[in-house]
């Protein structure tokens, strides 16, 4: 009797565990001093991280949102890096903070943000890149007005992130 419960009790435990395998996230880090996390969500052949190449420019594009279910624009970060022959030219990092990507937003345009890059490696259809954004964004209250960074609020985030290739 004592064995058939024990048994009965592993297959009742085996189904929670095989539906509760989460996902790592691929944005992490510490925003306005508190931690928080950020996942690329993949649907078919679109996927919230995505590069194009332009001669020697490669352009990446990367969204992280809060729910790693949803494509909900409240809290998502979102990074952009233009690379050319492999070296880092141009960064913008965002953080949303409405429904929309309009502002009221947190911006590193006219911000104190550095970008780094530990790994960048290219396929034909894929991008892995590896980085940290640490300073201070900039709130831009208005899309008129510029962003000011005497309301901004401190990043320290690192990204580990897979890009799918946009084919046209």
């Amino acid at each position: 009797m004592r064995k058939q419960i024990g048994i009965m009790v592993l297959a009742w435990c085996i189904p929670s565990f095989a539906y509760t395998s989460e996902l790592a996230p691929e944005i992490e880090g510490v925003l306005d001093g508190e931690p928080h996390e950020w996942f690329i969500l993949s649907q078919g052949n679109d996927s919230s991280a995505s590069f194009i190449e332009l001669g020697d420019e490669v352009r990446i594009d990367i969204t992280g949102f809060i729910d790693d279910e949803s494509w909900d624009a409240r809290d998502a970060i979102s990074i952009s890096l233009t690379l050319v022959e492999d070296e880092l030219m141009e960064t913008d990092v965002v953080y949303l903070i409405g429904n929309t990507p309009l502002p009221p937003l947190y911006t590193s345009g006219d911000a104190q943000v550095t970008v780094s890059l530990t790994h960048y490696e290219r396929d034909s259809q894929t991008v892995h890149v590896t980085g940290r954004i640490q300073g201070v964004l900039a709130l831009q209250v208005q899309l008129d007005a510029p962003p000011s960074l005497e309301e901004g609020i401190d990043i320290d985030v690192m990204f580990d992130v897979q890009a799918q290739k946009v084919e046209f």
